[in-house]
């Protein structure tokens, strides 16, 4: 990104930038917990299956100067259990939060007479790691939540969606047979999912899309849109299998490629009608522009963890709107703290796709805080899901869930 690219956006990261400046809060304590957290069901994808979520959280103790209450922070990171689908795993992130990003915050706040700094005096602290999103991320939002819970503000609301509801998609992993996909994709549209997301691996995609393409078909106007990820699993010999898909209609097949190979996404973004969208290769602003700008993709897929926090996420929604790339936000697993935050996102006006949206009760059999309230509208793709209005990013966790799900702490030393 240019100097002119990477000043603060006008509107909503200003916004963002500006949290944290009205209100003192005192830092008092610092945790990072690791917990683990069942899946209802295994999801399978081409490179691995996901039986159980591993979460890396950072917890800010504050009190707020001007009433002496307590101000609990919490922030996610989306970080898996290996490096599969990211640089960064839980171990990496656990130990770049311990040992480097919430000492640095620590020692910002000794500089300020112990006061927690402001969301735009993480700036530097972004810049030092931009190989540490995934960390980094979890830390910007603990500040965050700290800050927007003593000010007694929603996220939804500093972000103008306060009161708004999305339309959810749905993730489908990938199946032994297309038949037990296209059930899977039925039993999501019968609840009221507006899009299926099914994961596809090389050698069955076209028995899988075609399945899915004839039950669609069979079900009218009332099935739900649908789009396929790969999770970079295919190669550049495979760009016949994958130019196979074009006829479908799908919404975009989605990181075909590995995350480092623009050429191979470029070359099968020229071969297709169907808008090719990029994930794991966008780990920040500008990736996304490197990418956009290259051709090879026409799509992005906005994470908010993956990209380097919120405040990124706002810099990449903005330069999207502003050059037509339609953007829509992905998912990652997260607990009720990480969905909160990505639905509040996906409220934003110019999402052009339902997002990987789901309650988390859809996925995780416990969860950390209550669930989202949710309604059904008639008719298809009635399902709508409702951005968060408690103050701060998300309720705040439950602390006998923590406890149980803890699988290694450590308190960070303020001094």
């Amino acid at each position: 990104m240019t100097a002119e690219d990477q000043a603060p956006t006008p509107g909503l990261r200003a916004r963002w930038d500006t949290l944290g400046t009205a209100v003192a809060l005192r830092l008092e304590g610092a945790e990072v917990l690791r917990v683990e957290l069942p899946m209802r069901s295994p999801v399978a994808t081409a490179v691995g299956t996901h039986r159980s979520r591993p979460l890396t959280l950072v917890h800010l103790v504050c009190r707020d100067l001007a009433t002496g209450a307590v101000v609990d922070g919490w922030g996610e990171s989306a970080a898996l259990g290996d490096t599969t689908y990211d640089a960064e795993d839980v171990a990496g992130v656990w130990d770049a939060l311990v040992r480097e990003l919430v000492p640095w915050v620590a020692a910002a706040a000794r500089s300020l007479g112990g006061l927690v700094p402001s969301l735009g005096s993480l700036r530097p602290l972004a810049d030092a790691v931009p190989d540490r999103p995934l960390a980094y991320s979890a830390l910007e939002a603990a500040v965050a939540d700290a800050h927007l819970r003593a000010a007694g503000l929603p996220l939804a609301a500093l972000l103008g969606v306060a009161g708004t509801e999305v339309a959810p998609g749905a993730v489908v992993g990938t199946a032994e047979a297309p038949d037990e996909v296209v059930a899977a994709a039925a039993g999501w549209a019968e609840a009221g999912y507006a899009r299926v997301k099914v994961k596809i691996e090389p050698g069955t995609e076209f028995e899988v899309v075609s399945a899915l393409a004839r039950w669609a078909a069979s079900v009218g106007p009332g099935a739900p849109a649908l789009q396929v990820d790969a999770n970079g699993a295919y190669g550049p010999d495979d760009l016949d299998r994958l130019a196979a898909l074009d006829p479908f209609g799908l919404l975009c097949i989605e990181q075909p490629f590995a995350r480092g190979d623009l050429a191979a996404h470029r070359a099968l973004a020229d071969r297709i009608s169907t808008p090719v969208c990029l994930d794991e290769s966008l780990d920040g602003p500008a990736s996304v522009m490197a990418a956009v700008g290259s051709g090879a993709c026409s799509v992005v897929c906005v994470k908010p963890a993956r990209l380097g926090g919120i405040g990124n996420a706002l810099d990449v929604v903005a330069w999207c709107d502003s050059v037509g790339v339609p953007w829509w936000v992905g998912g990652m697993f997260e607990s009720g703290l990480g969905r909160r935050v990505t639905t509040v996102l996906g409220a934003l006006p110019g999402a052009a796709l339902p997002g990987d949206l789901a309650p988390p009760d859809a996925y995780l059999a416990t969860d950390l805080v209550a669930p989202v309230a949710v309604r059904r509208d008639p008719g298809p793709g009635g399902l709508r899901v409702a951005v968060s209005d408690a103050p701060g990013l998300a309720p705040v966790p439950d602390h006998d869930t923590v406890e149980d799900r803890m699988c290694q702490w450590a308190e960070v030393p303020l001094a």
